[in-house]
Order: structure tokens, then sequence, then C-alpha cells
């Protein structure tokens, strides 16, 4: 099968991870794999390094004449059977290039928010031939933006061998949260400094470690600063070793504003990393209701502070969530994932 991918994300997110991931197993199972990524972007480079062919393509909005211009050379060069657009971005330039229209088009769904109303974007949804959701939460959002129930395939993301990680974090104190997640205003950094001055007021000693990059990285470190935390967090940026860090937590918190599912709580998960997550459908699948994972309503630093200080003091209940964890996790294999994926695929095409 002959595979045109598109995802043209400018940074390296869960979704940007999975594309990669998924495109080089593909590869390896003899299919015909090309990927269109926005040039010098990491997933570019990390899937190039995967053995993928990658086509960099300009940067520009999903409608920008060069962007459109680079995604039919690429197809009329490759002459895919199906198209594969993993990010919105890519969804758009496969049908305003009118690649579309020629090759059947799959596209991924991540975000648990509705699609647009507007003319062109109902467009834009009725041109793909089937979406992969990558939750319940995320094909609810199609569905009740009338996208057929047919036409909707649910499969979680999957994790590579090198996420399960055995290792316990060291013994506290300091007590080590993490946060990882993009700083885009939408993972809640914010909130994670909140919590940790309160968990500090209240006499615990903690810290917080922040995975991942993004413009409001300089704002969420001005405020830990103004509320004294400043010498308890560490901003380490992108990393590669996620996994590892995370072994070396006593609890991820993430306080995001949406979740489609959480690549952050899978890992977590995965590598034996207790998970305070606001309770949004994505995550609330992954921890089965809370059974393998603590939920927070709300967005209040408060409760957030409480959650966490009784995850962190009640070991008993720590050590059976991490073990919960880790036995959800291991059903989510991106072998697993893959073969899903290339069903859906082949059945596209």
């Amino acid at each position: 099968m002959k595979i045109l991918t598109l995802d043209l994300g400018a940074g390296w997110r869960g979704g940007q991870a999975q594309t990669a991931l998924v495109s080089s197993s593909l590869a390896r199972r003899g299919h015909d794999v090309a990927l269109i990524a926005r040039r010098r972007s990491p997933l570019a480079e990390r899937a190039r390094e995967a053995g993928v062919l990658v086509v960099e393509a300009p940067r520009g909005f999903e409608g920008a004449p060069r962007l459109l211009a680079a995604v039919r050379r690429a197809a009329r060069a490759f002459r895919p059977e199906v198209l594969w657009a993993c990010d919105a971005k890519g969804h758009g330039a496969a049908v305003w290039s009118l690649v579309a229209s020629r090759v059947p088009l799959v596209v991924h769904r991540r975000v648990s928010f509705a699609p647009g109303r507007g003319p062109l974007s109902r467009l834009k949804y009725r041109r793909a031939n089937r979406f992969i959701a990558v939750s319940r939460g995320v094909a609810a959002s199609l569905r009740e933006a009338g996208i057929p129930a047919a036409k909707i395939v649910v499969v979680p993301d999957g994790l590579p061998s090198s996420a399960f990680v055995s290792r316990d974090a060291p013994p506290p104190p300091p007590w080590r949260l993490a946060h990882v997640g993009a700083f885009d205003g939408l993972k809640g950094q914010e909130v994670a400094v909140a919590v940790l001055a309160r968990l500090v007021a209240r006499g615990l000693d903690a810290t917080l470690t922040f995975l991942g990059d993004g413009p409001e990285r300089e704002g969420v470190r001005r405020l830990a600063t103004g509320l004294a935390v400043a010498s308890r967090c560490a901003f380490v940026g992108e990393v590669r070793d996620v996994s590892v860090r995370l072994a070396g937590a006593h609890a991820l918190i993430l306080p995001s504003h949406a979740e489609g599912l959480s690549m952050a709580v899978m890992e977590a998960m995965a590598a034996g990393c207790a998970v305070v997550v606001r309770d949004l459908p994505g995550p609330r699948e992954l921890t089965a209701g809370g059974a393998a994972g603590i939920l927070v309503p709300s967005l209040d630093p408060s409760e957030w502070a409480d959650a966490t200080l009784s995850l962190l003091l009640e070991a008993p209940r720590r050590k059976h969530l991490v073990g919960a964890g880790r036995a959800a996790a291991a059903e989510w294999t991106i072998d697993r994932t893959v073969s899903r994926i290339e069903a859906a695929l082949s059945e596209t095409a």
C-alpha cells in the first residue's frame, strides 16, 4: 500500500511522536510510506532518522499557495493509494490542494472539541472518507458535528517498548512532581506552579519538572518566581527520554484545559508514575474512570493540591494506582495501534 502521510505540526508533541512511530512501523511492514512534514521541524528530523521518506513542505497556513503546490507535487511524484492526514493543517492541505478529490483521505483526529460549523470547515470534513479518533470522547465530538458513525473508528495511541520502564523513583524528600506538555496555554502549567506553591506552603518538600517547550514558557517561569518556588522548578524543554524521567518522578500532575487522550498520561502509567489529571473524557478513559489515577474535576489549585498531597502521603493508595496504571498501559502497545491504523488505511484505499 502506498501511503502519503501529512503532518505539518511545527513542534514535537504527542501527535507528532505517533506519526513518526506509526509511519516507520508501516514502512517496516512493507508499505511504501512518504511523509509531508513542515520544513526543518522536529518531526521531519526524527522521521527521517527512523527511515521514513520525508518531503519537507514550506511554512504557512493550510491554504497557503506554496504549501498546496508542494503537496500536489509530492502526490504527483509518489502516486499514493491513500492519504493519511495526522493533524488539522495536514487535513486542510490535503483537501485544499485537491489531492483528496482524487485519492481517498483518512483523517486522524486527536482533539475533543467539535469541528467548526462554518461552510469551509464542513466542506473540509465532508472530503474525508474515514476518521481515526484517538478516544471515544473524540469520536463522540465527531458524531455531534454530524460525521456518520460508520466513518469513524476509535484507535488509541500506542507506546513503544522503551516507554515501559521498570524503575522506582528515589525515596523522598523531595517529592518529585512532573508535568509533560507544550507551553501553549492549554496544558495548565500555571495551575501546576500554583499547586506546587500550595504544597510547599503546607510544609511539603517538593520539586516540579516541566518537560516541554512553547511560547508560554517564560510566563510560567515568571509566575514561579512570583510565587517563590522558582528554585523548585526545572524547565528542561523537549527531551527524548520522557519515560525515564517520568519513572524518576512520584507523580505526574496534568491540569489540562482540554485533552483528546493524553500521551503524557499513557507514558506516566507505563513508567510507573502515579497520575493526577483533569477529569476529561480522554484521561477518564485511560484511568478507567479513576481506577488507575486520580481525576480532578476543576482547575482550582487548592483542589489539585489536596488531591496531590493525599496521593503522595498515602503510600498504599499510590502503590495500588501505580500497579493499576502499569496493567492498563500494557495494552497500549504501538504494534496494536499500527495494526488497527493499517486496517483502516487498507479498507479506505
